[in-house]
């Protein structure tokens, strides 16, 4: 158990959370708080959106796990960018002790979000047979997927080759000056070139349209997208696995953690794994921010 000793109100920004997060551990306590969901033993609220004008949203979401001894609740937004100026996103996470309520931390900013997403993809890939495979393909590459990739190389997977699709020919070029001292990157603005035999995607874009057939992909291939199912077409082959909580409480996802059950009825299917954000993740991070707080005692 990951403990929080902490007497009084802790306040984490960007810098102290990228100083604070060991990748490798905050996946392992990530793919335990899936399956602490999946087994019943943590709970989480369904994600709840509240409209802004002109296609933004405010969003919810809140989790405790016994196990932890915490309990977290997150407020952000989002709203899209217009001509001349990005999309903004805000974060905030309030963290409490699971049994009494004390306030505990507040976690400000986007990067404790993009960390966790990143985490989640990568323990999702993990779980459902992705390995370190030879071939991966980032469709998209905004501060989501970034975050995916900067948390593989910090976990030194070197696959053979990493392909990186985006929408503009000037992004194209920025990209592939960026990376043109590693040969094995290839930026390219054909997102069906760039998907076709790869062992393993990731999808953020925002994009609400299918952008490449899973069928594209190598046999036995991991699709995890951060964007929604509805960026990929699949066929009724391709097993199809989402994050979302049910009445039930859990998650397909969360059961699959819990569960050492084998989803490909042959090795040879495709999985597309939907991720939209478990709030049960938020709390595996926090953890971690406050056991570093504390010294790392356990």
């Amino acid at each position: 158990m990951i403990a929080r000793r902490v007497t009084v109100m802790r306040d984490f920004d960007d810098a102290a959370v990228r100083a604070a997060v060991d990748p490798a551990q905050l996946i392992d306590e990530v793919g335990r708080c899936l399956a602490d969901l999946g087994t019943g033993h943590a709970a989480q609220m369904s994600k709840a959106t509240l409209p802004i004008a002109g296609g933004g949203f405010f969003l919810s979401v809140a989790a405790v796990v016994p196990r932890l001894g915490l309990a977290a609740s997150k407020w952000a937004s989002y709203v899209p960018g217009v001509a001349g100026a990005p999309g903004v996103s805000t974060s905030r996470i309030t963290v409490s002790d699971g049994a009494s309520g004390q306030g505990l931390a507040i976690i400000d900013g986007m990067t404790a979000t993009q960390l966790r997403t990143a985490a989640t993809a990568v323990a999702v890939a993990q779980r459902f047979g992705a390995g370190e495979p030879a071939s991966v393909v980032f469709i998209g590459f905004g501060p989501t997927n970034r975050a995916v990739f900067d948390l593989l190389d910090r976990l030194q997977w070197v696959p053979t080759s990493i392909r990186i699709a985006v929408r503009s020919s000037a992004s194209r070029d920025a990209l592939a000056a960026t990376f043109a001292h590693r040969p094995q990157i290839t930026v390219t603005t054909d997102v069906q070139e760039a998907v076709t035999g790869a062992h393993l995607a990731f999808s953020a874009t925002g994009s609400s349209a299918p952008l490449a057939p899973v069928e594209l992909l190598a046999a036995g291939a991991v699709v995890v997208s951060l964007d929604g199912s509805n960026t990929w077409t699949s066929s009724a082959n391709t097993i199809v696995i989402d994050d979302r909580t049910r009445a039930s409480g859990t998650s397909p996802v969360a059961d699959a953690f819990a569960h050492e059950v084998e989803l490909r009825t042959n090795p040879a299917q495709q999985v597309l794994v939907d991720v939209a954000g478990s709030a049960v993740t938020d709390v595996a991070l926090a953890a971690i921010l406050l056991a570093d707080a504390n010294g790392g005692r356990s």
